[in-house]
């Protein structure tokens, strides 16, 4: 598969290498390269701007459906990427918890939002990409999410592009935000090799089988790209659900890419997120390869790594992290309660001692690759210099290097 050796990263380094196959040998001289370069709206050695040009009664009909029933309806908007600008864009809230958490009164630009590109005209995209996330972290600077995204990719796991933007949304004060690539359909073309299909974990669900119809899943699982058909994803979860411990340990990687799913489940205990694929928001996607007929787990949300909470009230990283105000916001709602059983998969992998194993195993491989090697430590310092140079305004200096320590405390 293409992400192992070739995951979309951004670069903050000038002129990137890709990362080869094998990771950085422990000891190895610290770069501040990222594992590969990416350009455009996702080149993080700027800042960027994005504003979205909604009217205020549009965004008044997105709060009032999203209060009623956390529906996330989709408007019209016109989108305006580093001064190009694209219309008839399709724009809606994105989100669950970091919705609710923004406060009662709040401008549009303090929301998060997902911004497809092509939602009303086929084929629009920009350099190559046609869904944007605006994401919501809290911290003020959103380094965590940076540097966790960062290192996804130098351990060799799928990940997102991603960017420091200047964002405003229906004429609202200006924000700085963490931009990223929305997994779809050329996301997949640039991260996979071959067809296949990709599912998105809803925060309500879980992986449990619920029998072969379809129907059942329409509230569990969205197919984000690739054919519309959850057969495929019905018969992993059925058989992860159902195959007796001597089957699943035996039968595992014939459905699973175990390599990818120890490195991830080592990665994300690394970086210390509790909001994963077995924390309370089920966050993953899944990657059906057509040829290998197996999934991939693939990674997604990381604005609770190092140590971020999401609790209500509590405040952002370490002790002196600006995080944003908690208290539930106009639009209500409350913790989602669909995984709090943890990941069926998640659990019986980490139950199994040849799996728990190989999850030690990518663990030390990963804290020699990533912190010993001194690449975090680099990866940090490049990472927080385009914020510390370019977004004074939006930035108090005293946040950044507050949660800029924070996040060096797990590498020393």
């Amino acid at each position: 598969m293409r992400y192992a050796a070739a995951t979309i990263v951004t670069t903050l380094a000038g002129c990137a290498a890709a990362q080869s196959d094998s990771p950085v040998a422990a000891g190895a001289a610290a770069t501040v390269q990222p594992a590969t370069e990416v350009s455009g709206l996702f080149a993080s050695t700027r800042l960027h701007t994005l504003d979205i040009a909604m009217s205020t009664a549009d965004f008044a009909a997105i709060q009032a459906a999203y209060a009623a029933d956390r529906t996330k309806d989709w408007v019209e908007a016109r989108v305006t990427i580093d001064g190009t600008a694209y219309d008839r864009c399709g724009v809606r809230l994105k989100g669950n918890s970091t919705i609710w958490r923004v406060p009662a009164g709040s401008g549009a630009s303090e929301y998060p939002w997902l911004v497809r590109l092509d939602k009303f005209v086929d084929g629009q995209a920009h350099e190559g990409v046609t869904e944007i996330v605006v994401r919501l972290n809290n911290t003020a600077s959103a380094l965590n999410e940076a540097m966790a995204l960062d290192l996804m990719g130098r351990a060799g796991l799928a990940t997102q592009p991603w960017a420091y933007a200047v964002v405003s949304v229906a004429g609202s004060a200006p924000v700085l935000r963490l931009v990223m690539e929305q997994p779809s359909a050329p996301w997949v073309g640039r991260t996979f090799d071959g067809t296949g299909i990709l599912y998105k974990a809803e925060a309500q669900a879980n992986y449990d089988y619920l029998g072969d119809d379809p129907s059942a899943y329409a509230e569990r699982f969205d197919v984000e790209a690739g054919e519309d058909d959850l057969a495929p994803l019905i018969g992993f979860l059925k058989w992860i659900n159902q195959a007796d411990d001597a089957g699943f340990a035996s039968g595992l990687g014939g459905h699973l890419d175990v390599e990818a799913f120890a490195t991830y489940l080592a990665f994300e205990d690394l970086i210390d997120n509790d909001d994963a694929i077995d924390g309370p928001g089920n966050n993953s996607y899944l990657w059906w390869a057509t040829a290998a007929q197996r999934m991939t787990v693939v990674g997604w949300d990381h604005n609770l790594s190092f140590g971020v909470s999401n609790r209500p009230g509590a405040g952002g990283q370490g002790a002196g992290g600006a995080g944003r105000p908690g208290g539930g916001g106009a639009m209500g709602g409350g913790a989602n309660r669909g995984n709090q059983s943890g990941n069926v998969l998640a659990r019986r992998f980490e139950a199994n001692p040849a799996f728990a194993a190989a999850k030690s195993a990518a663990m030390t491989r990963l804290r020699a690759d990533l912190i010993t090697s001194g690449y975090a430590s680099a990866r940090l310092d490049a990472i927080a210099a385009v914020p510390t140079a370019t977004a004074g305004d939006y930035l108090p200096a005293a946040s950044l290097s507050a949660e800029k320590a924070s996040i060096a405390a797990y590498f020393a």
